[in-house]
């Protein structure tokens, strides 16, 4: 056993010098797994120990320094997963005192990995944005809006600076903004026409239309509102809070029960069939039509709340409730909001 293992040393040691170092190690790790069964006491195994373990690190090194170079190479030529699998074989095979090294490795190897997730993203999230834009060159708002955001959800875990990111965002904000202008126009006039009522109803489903994050659309079209509603009442203005969007109601009642009808009538696919599955194709639609349902319920209680209309709000967060999965934190804000209601309507002096 002895006799070959140190026959296995001498071959290794010729392709370590032809720097053939994967060759190499392969007769080391040979020659190493034969001494382990002989006798470690043996004053000579133990010193053909020690001298393959240091040739054995020795040649690992070499090969890490390969590996990093291929990998480098690979995620300058944009080959990602090759560039991952070699940076990470050269972080196993480098010297962890080598602490320099493992450091340049690592920006390499986080470069590859950033690549790939980009890669990723852009391969997701490309249809949608490509259709975005074409809706919105096309003045198709509301159908850009519907691309932005579902590729909004593939680049959710990206940075906030992430280009994909900002560009997703900054079509959102401006398609919302286009949605809301023909109702700024019609405000406007009915201001002129002293029709304080409908302008305000107006301007407040332009608001209801522009995201939250947009502080300056937002502050611009509450200034208006502030000025429209100085002419109005106190009960005027009462009267117009549930301004939300008709349109826009209309058409998530009408998604919702579309998707129930699907949903229900969905027969499975013969399960001796190729394709069988035994799941609901419809279900992930009805799904997401339910819970845009219950957050426009959710909305609504929130608005008849704030303008003191308890019963009215209690009955919106009974049905949102009914609508919202568990999992959505909106259940548990309106599971929340109702009990505190439900205290004010049983305690009329919690009111005050």
């Amino acid at each position: 056993m002895i006799e070959k293992a140190e026959s296995l040393i001498k071959t290794a040691e010729s392709k370590k010098n032809a720097n053939e170092w994967g060759l190499a190690r392969a007769d080391y790790l040979q020659a190493y797994e034969l001494l382990k069964e002989e006798d470690k006491k043996d004053s000579k195994v133990q010193e053909s120990l020690k001298k393959v373990e240091q040739e054995l690190a020795f040649v690992d090194n070499e090969l890490a320094k390969l590996q990093y170079q291929k990998g480098k190479t690979a995620v300058e030529n944009g080959i990602w997963k090759l560039a991952i699998d070699s940076l990470e074989e050269a972080t196993r095979l480098a010297k962890i005192e080598d602490v320099a090294f493992l450091e340049e490795i690592k920006v390499w190897l986080d470069k590859a990995r950033i690549g790939e997730r980009d890669a990723e993203v852009r391969n997701n999230a490309e249809p949608f944005i490509s259709r975005g834009d074409d809706f919105k060159r096309n003045g198709n708002y509301g159908e850009a809006v519907l691309e932005y955001q579902a590729a909004a959800k593939v680049v959710e875990n990206l940075p906030e600076t992430h280009p994909y990111y900002i560009h997703i965002n900054n079509q959102l904000l401006e398609c919302r903004r286009s949605i809301a202008r023909p109702y700024l126009k019609k405000a406007y006039r009915a201001f002129h026409s002293k029709h304080f009522i409908k302008a305000s109803s107006l301007l407040k489903r332009a608001l209801f239309i522009i995201d939250n994050k947009d502080s300056i659309y937002r502050e611009f079209i509450t200034k208006i509102l502030e000025n429209v509603e100085s002419n109005l009442s106190e009960k005027e203005i009462s009267d117009t809070e549930d301004f939300e969007s008709q349109e826009l109601w209309e058409k998530t009642v009408k998604d919702y029960e579309e998707a129930l009808n699907l949903y229900s009538s969905f027969t499975v696919t013969d399960p001796f069939a190729p394709a069988y599955t035994g799941v609901n194709i419809y279900e992930d639609k009805f799904a997401e039509s339910r819970r845009r349902l219950g957050r426009l319920y959710k909305m609504r209680a929130d608005r008849l709340k704030n303008n003191g209309k308890v019963e009215k709000a209690i009955h919106n967060y009974k049905e949102a409730i009914k609508l919202l999965p568990k999992t959505d934190k909106l259940f548990y804000e309106a599971f929340s909001e109702m009990k505190k209601l439900r205290v004010q309507v049983t305690n009329p002096e919690s009111k005050k």
